[in-house]
């Protein structure tokens, strides 16, 4: 239920989100992580393929999977695999603009086209932003610093891109993830860019599973 503070615009946006993330959608992601702290660094490079029933994510497939260049081994293919399809609760995103997650979030208007957002839940998954919108409803952008971060991280930012991927289909294009941390006693960093290409329709769960 819509908090009842919250500007009008919001149910009309979480309505839009709805209508515009229902179907089965197959897509391509592309993940980089790069970490460096003092003399150490990390590099991970991740393709997978995936597919959304209703906006969340049923099955994906590891296309190709590196760490600092060399091929990452089957438990770690299968764990990243196992934490896309089934992740820990708090640690997917719950958008403040899906109305089946009001109930943790308080909203204000920041502006023409923009909301603003907080939560006191306190995991990976809430957070406290805003998000942009058109004047249909739908959602452009979000940011946000998530309340629960990485181990070694001091602070979190998050950039979701937004853009109607297939007609009348609406999803996350980009993400950038930035941590600012340390290790022992060095000052860190942390970056995941993610990037999603090739979206396609299928009529039903079966077919789409057919091409992972």
């Amino acid at each position: 239920m819509l908090p009842t503070d919250a500007p009008p615009a919001v149910a009309t946006i979480a309505q839009r989100f709805a209508e515009t993330s229902r179907g089965v959608v197959g897509f391509q992601l592309h993940r980089t992580f790069d970490a460096r702290a003092g003399f150490s660094s990390r590099h991970e490079d991740l393709v997978m393929n995936a597919i959304l029933v209703d906006g969340s994510i049923a099955k994906v497939r590891v296309s190709s999977y590196t760490i600092d260049g060399k091929a990452a081994g089957a438990a770690a293919v299968s764990d990243v695999e196992h934490s896309w399809e089934s992740p820990k609760p708090g640690d997917a995103f719950a958008p403040p603009f899906d109305a089946r997650n009001f109930g943790a979030y308080q909203f204000q208007t920041g502006g023409p086209g923009i909301i603003r957002f907080t939560s006191t839940v306190h995991d990976p998954g809430h957070g406290n932003g805003s998000f942009t919108y058109d004047a249909q409803g739908n959602v452009l952008s979000c940011v946000y610093h998530p309340n629960a971060l990485p181990p070694h991280a001091k602070s979190g930012e998050i950039s979701d891109r937004r853009a109607e991927v297939l007609p009348g289909y609406w999803a996350v294009t980009e993400e950038t993830q930035n941590y600012k941390g340390t290790v022992g006693p060095f000052p860190g960093t942390g970056t995941v860019q993610v990037n999603y290409s090739g979206f396609q329709r299928f009529p039903d769960l079966p077919a789409a599973l057919r091409t992972l």
